[in-house]
């Protein structure tokens, strides 16, 4: 069945192969035409009106290209430039691979388009992959088009912003060193908020701003704020009605903007209010240029790395989004508050999340150091056993269970801490966490602390918060890094104190400056009293049979592999549970 399966992948990625070598032919025998100049105007409102590449390349009567092994990986790069060349008549050399309009054109903060063209490279590397929240290929039409359609000026300050967590001066030789990332950074958020407040009614690259300028926020340790930016952006889409974007932009737009509510949601205990859930059946069937787009490594000006891969951009969106459904589920289970909380009802939520691993695709299930799996296809498995341990830890808490349940449960809950770790660990190693996303800080922070709570092993404890210090002050590093590590550092060595796992004065060493962050710091940045579960509001909520009902349950789910979910797949992770329950 293994040997049947690999094939079948294999076929399906030469297949995948061989359409992305048509696409590339045809977007060539277009970039040809457009450097001719005899069909230009033709070709580009063709374009425009969103007809496809095969009919317009048939259309020229060009004989395709033969040699398929010359053609370049970043063509449509190449056919974006060619179209700004072509249609604005602009003079000089092109830009160079993301490509800017004259600076002040979008943004007054600087007319630096070397400075701009790497802040847009930084933010489609590492953080658009990962929480996508509009399309890339129609925002970038509208940026070349000077369109405000799909672009805006406070869109693009807010993205460039966002980039400015992720250089640093210190590291990058080719940046002079008077840039400050962390100046730029306000400079650039100001814009955007000044250009905002002109905005009465949100257009569809408003509400894209809001959400990334929640990121922006969330990251630089002011979470109260950046709540208000992702609610207002979810309530924005909420009340909209017109219908003048693409369906495909929208339900990308919507998704992204869902994603980042209930992720922060998971980390601050509330419920998102959100009254229109987008649709998952519709998802599946988004077709975007990002489906074929080439992922490059991407940090400092300097980077000539031409090792491009497969992004998988659209499949990580949409099975983040099957995810965050069952985050937001979870979620509603345990804060809402309405109704008594039931052990089916866990039990079905767990079954759902193992589901969901078992039946990822090929592409993104991988993941080991030799395969070298990309960023953001690591952070939806490290999202993956966040949520896991959500679900479990208030079990551990509740009365009437045997003493073997409770240390099976517990086993199980700092086990998928533990994987969730090794995958940090293996993330760190390959790309360093200097790039990370403020969400995936917070994810560390929770799973390490399931490990100093609940793993008996001293040894291991102190190694696992070792490693945590270190990735939050990773990804802090820099004058650009995200300062809400210091805040996320200083709860951790708070619990790790009150645990009997470190001395207050081996904290103090340990944080260094962050010891100094007063509570006003702490609660900005993470907007409660404490980041930590809390797991006395759930318990009381479950029924008082729910011990008994949840053992009897959970033996049946273990004996029966998982059967009762009607599902097929390797069952590797009911194998796992039940040697962890036999242990």
């Amino acid at each position: 069945m293994y040997e049947t399966h690999l094939k079948t992948a294999k076929l399906k990625m030469v297949r995948e192969i061989k359409d992305l070598q048509e696409k590339n032919n045809y977007i060539e025998q277009i970039f040809r035409a457009l450097r001719s100049g005899g069909n230009g105007p033709e070709v580009l409102d063709r374009l425009r009106n969103g007809e496809g590449y095969q009919a317009i390349a048939e259309s020229l009567g060009q004989p395709p290209l033969s040699d398929l092994a010359n053609l370049s990986p970043t063509s449509e790069l190449r056919l974006a430039r060619a179209i700004k060349d072509y249609d604005w008549d602009s003079a000089g050399e092109p830009g160079q691979e993301m490509g800017v309009i004259p600076g002040d054109s979008w943004t007054t903060v600087t007319s630096d388009n070397v400075l701009i063209d790497h802040l847009f490279a930084l933010y489609f590397t590492w953080v658009h992959p990962v929480h996508m929240v509009f399309s890339r290929p129609h925002f970038m039409a509208s940026f070349w088009d000077r369109s405000s359609l799909y672009c805006t000026a406070s869109l693009v300050n807010a993205i460039c912003a966002m980039a400015c967590h992720l250089f640093d001066t210190s590291t990058d030789p080719n940046l002079p060193k008077a840039t400050d990332p962390g100046v730029l950074r306000e400079q650039f958020m100001a814009e955007a908020r000044s250009l905002l407040k002109a905005d009465l009614r949100p257009t569809l690259p408003i509400i894209q701003t809001y959400a990334v300028m929640f990121m922006v926020d969330l990251g630089s340790g002011k979470g109260s704020r950046a709540s208000f930016y992702i609610r207002l952006a979810a309530n924005a889409l909420n009340d909209r009605a017109e219908s003048q974007y693409s369906t495909e932009v929208m339900e990308v737009t919507k998704w992204g903007v869902y994603a980042l509510n209930v992720a922060w949601g998971e980390f601050t205990y509330y419920v998102p209010s959100i009254s229109e859930t987008p649709n998952l059946h519709d998802l599946p069937n988004v077709r975007l240029v990002e489906d074929n787009t080439l992922w490059r490594y991407h940090r400092h000006l300097d980077d000539t790395s031409t090792n491009e891969q497969p992004s998988f951009v659209m499949m990580t969106l949409v099975e983040s989004a099957k995810l965050l459904r069952i985050v937001h589920d979870t979620s509603k289970l345990y804060y809402d508050g309405r109704d008594k909380i039931l052990a089916e009802d866990i039990l079905q939520h767990y079954k759902r999340y193992i589901t969901w691993l078992d039946e990822l695709p090929l592409e993104l299930s991988s993941i080991h150091a030799h395969s070298e799996p990309l960023p953001h296809v690591m952070s939806l498995h490290i999202q993956y056993y966040t949520a896991l341990i959500h679900l479990l830890r208030p079990l551990l808490h509740v009365h009437g269970f045997t003493w073997a349940t409770h240390r099976h449960l517990q086993a199980v809950v700092v086990d998928s801490a533990w994987k969730g770790v090794e995958v940090m660990r293996m993330y760190k190693k390959l790309w360093t966490c200097r790039y990370q996303s403020p969400l995936q800080s917070f994810c560390l922070l929770h799973l390490c602390d399931i490990l100093i709570r609940y793993d008996a092993a001293p040894l291991s404890v102190q190694e696992i918060l070792r490693f945590c210090m270190e990735t939050l002050k990773e990804s802090a590093d820099g004058r650009g890094g995200n300062a809400v590590c210091g805040p996320l550092q200083k709860a951790l060595c708070q619990t790790a104190v009150e645990c009997n796992v470190l001395s207050p004065r081996d904290a103090h060493e340990w944080l260094g400056a962050a010891d100094n962050l007063r509570a006003d710091d702490m609660l900005d940045a993470i907007t409660r009293l404490s980041y930590t579960q809390p797991v006395d509001e759930a318990v009381s909520k479950m029924d008082p049979a729910l011990a008994r009902d949840f053992t009897e349950g959970w033996r049946l789910f273990v004996e029966n592999g998982g059967s009762d979910l009607g599902q097929a797949g390797d069952r590797s992770e009911y194998l796992r549970i039940s040697s962890l329950l036999n242990g």
